[in-house]
């Protein structure tokens, strides 16, 4: 078996290509922009050089943990949110069909409209945002085109150790630990979700041969503001620096869900336990930050190939 992940330089890109040679499956990663050892640059806005690519490599599964998901930055550019989160994905899910490839899509609970959440797959969806109706779209598209080779994963609020200390755990890192206050949204609920743990049930369903939907988050819903202070208080920095605001007061481009979240039963029946709690990552999260190699002090940036067999 071989296997391909595009966006490999990304924090779910990196634990995918982590754990899928650790099991011993010939994976090539790709990159766009933030190079890394071992991974291919692939430009997925060119079609033709994209399809070629997968005729190159022939994986006979494509995960797609790419795209744009700068949420505000879509409300403002649709075409280029278009674009890379289905446009793109599209383009490399049909050219892996003419091989016989499965392609695994990762979408989002911004899909709904956070009036009822968590919400389940059967749920009707109801995007509020141009980052949600284009995630949304490209579910549809993509289950059109690829029948059962699609597998598709909504998830949620990806957090954890990463190459490029992005996520929202190192934002409240670095405020924190510069004495700086930093405002969150106290009313927008959802799953903090782990990458690692994300990145191994992803593979799991894929090798499984499962397709459509399914929720893949953490299990425990959270606001905003809470969950920046529990990783405050794991590490060691003062949580009344995070200030909670409603999400009317913070002016934000575009809408989000309010009562959001996934509901997860579905994977719970069939990988128990396989998602673990806020508290749970959060300790994983402080273990690894020690382990990796060359971290730097201020900032506990992880890379996961140096984390062995963790």
């Amino acid at each position: 078996m071989k296997a391909a992940v595009v966006g490999a330089s990304g924090q779910i890109g990196g634990w995918l290509v982590h754990e899928l040679r650790l099991r011993g499956i010939d994976t090539t990663g790709s990159y766009a922009s933030v190079a890394y050892p071992g991974l291919e640059k692939l430009d997925t806005a060119d079609h033709t050089a994209a399809r070629d690519w997968v005729a190159r490599h022939r994986p006979s599964l494509i995960f797609y943990p790419a795209g744009w998901t700068w949420v505000d930055g879509c409300e403002n550019d649709p075409a280029r949110a278009r674009a890379a989160n289905l446009a793109d994905p599209l383009n490399l899910a049909l050219a892996g069909l003419e091989h016989g490839a499965r392609f695994v899509y990762y979408s989002t609970d911004y899909v709904f409209d956070g009036t009822d959440g968590p919400n389940r797959e059967t749920d009707p969806a109801k995007p509020l945002s141009v980052y949600g109706q284009v995630k949304l779209d490209a579910e549809v598209q993509l289950s059109d085109a690829l029948g059962d080779h699609y597998l598709c994963l909504r998830t949620a609020w990806v957090q954890g150790p990463e190459r490029q200390g992005k996520n929202f755990t190192y934002q409240v890192w670095r405020n924190l630990s510069q004495g700086r206050t930093m405002v969150c949204p106290l009313d927008q609920v959802s799953n903090p979700t782990y990458g690692p743990d994300l990145a191994k049930v992803s593979i799991e369903l894929a090798l499984a041969g499962e397709s459509g939907i399914w929720n893949v988050a953490g299990p425990d819903l959270w606001s905003r503001d809470e969950l920046g202070r529990q990783i405050a208080s794991h590490f060691g920095f003062d949580p009344s620096l995070i200030i909670g605001k409603t999400t009317s007061e913070l002016n934000q481009p575009a809408a989000r869900p309010l009562q959001g979240g996934l509901d997860t039963a579905k994977l719970a029946q069939k990988f128990p336990k396989s998602m673990r709690s806020l508290n749970e990552w959060l300790t994983d999260f402080v273990i690894q930050c020690n382990l990796s190699r060359g971290v730097d002090a201020g900032l506990p940036v992880v890379h996961p190939e140096d984390l062995g067999k963790a």
